[in-house]
């Protein structure tokens, strides 16, 4: 029996699907490379085209995710892919997941934007200030030592004044379930069913609540091939998950955006300790983003927000 179809008979889709499954390679949105240990599956007729019904995701998990499913994500929630089922093979846990059909949030509209925002405002109400499952998943601990190390290679007194600033907020603010790499290509919005869905939760947990959010909006630009985001849409989009999560929780707008623009900040000094640590003539990114981090530091410098 082929690999694939012995782990799909382990994990118990024969029991819950008709038909034999064709396993494909799944291919990137973004730039059509493959994904490794990622597969689209299929169960209709080889010429057929399939409806989603018939399609499911199948792959390797990583790190935490197998678990972040079990703590934070079962029974099925409507703003993650649902997990049909699980099995092991070795030290490997493999995942069976609902495909949902729609499009990341690379070209983003407002619409788009909306539905985003409504799903990860439901997912953080439900689990904010969670006390019970701060040891499941990504740890605040552990995302917070990672942090100050990313600091310390920041090379700037400057941005490491304000960076500083960033990791208090970071220990102080509220906290609820965050995607901790809720990068726009992570995200699927399906506008039939006005419905939309956190992907590959490789890190997640209960952390402050602005981490999705910032990371998110922090990378859009205008004329960026990778993630677009205009202005307008970004502005749009901040101003919806106030209305839409934040200000139920008693935040007020000024607290709001002075996180927020300090959560974006840290997002743009990521790159920054990427070139620094790792060399810059190997980071095609450090020189714009170490113009923005700096540019944004001097905006916080004045007193000023960056939203």
């Amino acid at each position: 029996m082929e690999p694939l179809l012995s782990l799909w008979y382990k994990c118990g889709a024969a029991d819950l699907f008709k038909g034999k499954p064709r396993f494909l390679p799944r291919h990137r949105e973004e730039d059509g490379s493959v994904y490794e240990g990622v597969w689209d599956v299929i169960l209709s007729d080889e010429g057929g085209a399939p409806s989603p019904r018939d399609r499911f995701i199948f792959k390797k998990a990583k790190d935490l995710e197998a678990e972040i499913y079990k703590t934070f994500l079962s029974p099925a929630k409507p703003y993650a892919p649902r997990l049909f089922g699980t099995c092991r093979e070795g030290d490997d846990i493999f995942l069976l997941m609902e495909f949902v059909e729609g499009e990341n949030l690379q070209r983003p509209t407002k619409r788009k934007l909306l539905l985003a925002v409504r799903a990860l405002a439901a997912m953080q109400e439900e689990y904010w200030q969670n006390t019970a499952l701060i040891s499941s998943g990504l740890t605040f601990e552990k995302s917070f030592s990672s942090l100050k190390q990313r600091r310390q290679y920041l090379l700037s007194p400057l941005l490491e004044r304000h960076f500083d600033e960033f990791l208090a907020l970071y220990e102080r603010l509220p906290r609820t379930l965050c995607h901790d790499d809720l990068l726009p290509f992570n995200l699927i919005v399906n506008g039939k069913e006005e419905r939309a869905v956190l992907l590959d939760w490789e890190a997640g947990g209960i952390l402050p609540y602005p981490v999705s959010f910032s990371r998110l909006i922090a990378h859009g630009r205008e004329h960026y091939e990778l993630f677009r985001m205009t202005k307008e849409q970004r502005a749009y989009t901040v101003e919806q998950y106030f209305a839409q999560f934040v200000s139920r929780r008693g935040i007020s707008r000024r607290e709001y955006l002075h996180a927020l623009s300090y959560f974006v900040f840290a997002e743009t000094c990521e790159w920054v300790f990427v070139g620094n640590k790792h060399g810059r003539e190997d980071c095609p990114y450090f020189s714009r983003y170490l113009r923005a981090a700096l540019q944004m530091a001097r905006a916080l410098e004045r007193g000023e927000l960056l939203f």
